[in-house]
């Protein structure tokens, strides 16, 4: 008998350690992976948002020799507000295509692909203005 009284005296503090030893790797498991996809989603929606003002940059110029150089210029702003260690690890690269040449023709589609680091691609497509 003693010693079952021992036993219900001394596990006061067993349910705390318990919560602690089982759950906290749980917890830690499920922070780094809630931050790993918060860490994508935004890198997505960060390059898809570069892509769109790229395109119409491109479509809103004044004229066609202007076009790349300002879809070209919102990428390097773009750079500009990032770390020189973002830009080195990851890397941006803008390819603009059309459906028919010349790109700067009135109802023609162009597309901006922008492609951050090795796995991230993102599109965004705009039509020239008919009344160009």
């Amino acid at each position: 008998m003693r010693a079952i009284r021992f036993l219900e005296k001394s596990d006061k503090g067993s349910a705390t350690a318990e919560f602690v030893i089982f759950t906290l790797p749980f917890f830690t498991a499920f922070l780094i992976l809630i931050t790993t996809v918060s860490s994508k989603t935004l890198a997505i929606s960060e390059s898809e948002n570069l892509a769109r003002q790229t395109v119409r940059a491109f479509v809103t110029s004044p004229s066609a020799d202007l076009a790349m150089a300002r879809a070209h210029q919102v990428v390097e702003i773009y750079k500009s507000k990032r770390s020189v260690s973002g830009n080195q690890l990851r890397q941006i690269e803008l390819n603009i295509f059309c459906s028919f040449y010349p790109c700067f023709s009135p109802g023609n589609m162009v597309t901006a692909t922008i492609t951050v680091g090795k796995s991230e691609k993102a599109s965004a497509s705009e039509y020239v203005d008919l009344w160009r």
